[in-house]
């Protein structure tokens, strides 16, 4: 219950501070509080999302299960995505994904046994100049192999057994 306190809380000051008219405009700043704070949108997260701003809790659904950044499932502590979209594609893109997934034996849109990393495929990211590319949550990766998606997921893994730190590249 502490945790929709401070949820309550938060969604309160967004909409005080929000330069926007409309409540339904803040569905999606909304949500993305919940997302950077707990590991899936959960209902009673879209309940208070929806009393507070006074729409209906299916539209904060909608959108919640529409757009592919929110999770109404449980996610990974670090959300992988690799894009398949035309530049990265044509430059190997949909190979790091199925070697991303074969690795951690996992398909697209799940997360690994130990709870680390959930693999998505994404549509563009706008790195086509550094093709092909994937995001670890919001750090981007750019000018991958197979070979190297793989290794820069390693760093993270090593990161989490207090071994290495991941670099930015």
């Amino acid at each position: 219950m502490d945790n929709l306190n401070w949820l309550v809380k938060e969604i309160e000051k967004l909409k005080r501070n929000s330069p926007y008219p409309s409540a339904r405009s803040l569905i999606m700043p909304a949500l993305w509080i919940v997302e950077k704070h707990f590991p899936e949108i959960l209902p009673e997260h879209m309940e208070v999302i929806a009393k507070i701003l006074g729409v209906k809790p299916v539209e904060v659904e909608e959108i919640a299960r529409f757009y592919a950044m929110f999770h109404t499932k449980k996610k990974g502590k670090y959300v992988v995505r690799v894009c398949t979209n035309l530049s990265c594609m044509l430059n190997g893109g949909e190979s790091i994904l199925q070697a991303i997934c074969d690795h951690f034996g996992v398909k697209p849109g799940e997360t690994t046994k130990d709870g680390l990393f959930t693999i998505e495929e994404a549509e563009c990211m706008g790195l086509c100049n550094g093709a092909p590319a994937m995001t670890v949550n919001e750090t981007r990766f750019t000018n991958l192999t197979p070979q190297k998606a793989i290794a820069v997921l390693e760093e993270f893994k090593r990161k989490e057994n207090g071994k290495d730190n991941p670099q930015e590249r």
